[in-house]
């Protein structure tokens, strides 16, 4: 089974066919797309990846012009909706169960504004419910000196926190020196802020991980695909 987790970058806009371009060529199950936009750009997206077979989609849709994050898949699953609908954006953190695991779709917001999301998470994986489980997405945060070459982010301490309840950075774990970026800012500056933690059950049945730079390098969107092989 092969998970993609992208942020596409404004709902896609004018670059939507690429990006389906793309997402056939990667040929997952199962689709996590950070920056699904409300408004037209949400019934496009859908429509698209429809038409790629992913006949199953979360339906907490974003406001008109704000982003969220939406998962589909070719199979089906049940879906929670948002992981705390208590947040500011419910929209940005999704919860849907597949038969044999839980996944948690992300995209957070940036600096300190995700600090209440980052505890929603947590306080959701802390659940014996949660034993195989992974959250997936963009979650813009980043390990200082090591998935950027500063401390520009201020809430790195969460990568921490999640590991501490159980689940696993899958990239970091199988590269742990290694320096790859999945977004990069205007001033060229490399972050990587897409990531999967898995609970320990589910990494067990983790195949390869990686990310695809040939989109964002092409500018299909500003952030690179991160690709899980499950065995689940």
């Amino acid at each position: 089974m092969r998970l993609l987790a992208w942020n596409i970058r404004q709902g896609g806009g004018s670059r939507l066919p690429r990006i389906a371009e793309a997402l056939k060529r990667h040929d997952a199950d199962i689709v996590v797309l950070s920056e699904y936009r409300g408004g037209p750009s949400a019934p496009r997206l859908c429509a698209a990846l429809h038409a790629l077979g992913y006949s199953h989609a979360t339906t907490l849709v974003p406001p008109s012009s704000c982003n969220g994050v939406l998962v589909a898949a070719r199979r089906p699953f049940h879906g929670h909706g948002g992981v705390d609908m208590r947040l500011p954006e419910p929209y940005r953190m999704v919860s849907v169960d597949f038969a044999t695991f839980r996944l948690v779709g992300i995209y957070m917001p940036n600096l300190r504004a995700k600090i209440p999301y980052w505890e929603a998470l947590i306080a959701t994986l802390s659940s014996q419910s949660a034993n195989r489980a992974l959250a997936i997405g963009d979650f813009n945060t980043c390990r200082a000196y090591l998935d950027e070459a500063g401390a520009i982010d201020a809430t790195a301490h969460y990568m921490d926190a999640i590991e501490q309840i159980g689940f696993r950075d899958l990239w970091r774990h199988r590269y742990p020196d290694r320096r790859e970026y999945s977004w990069f800012s205007t001033r060229n500056n490399g972050f990587r802020i897409d990531h999967a933690f898995l609970s320990q059950e589910l990494a067990a049945c983790a195949g390869t991980v990686h990310y695809s730079h040939e989109e964002r390098i092409a500018g299909i969107s500003d952030h690179s695909p991160l690709l899980l092989e499950l065995t689940a």
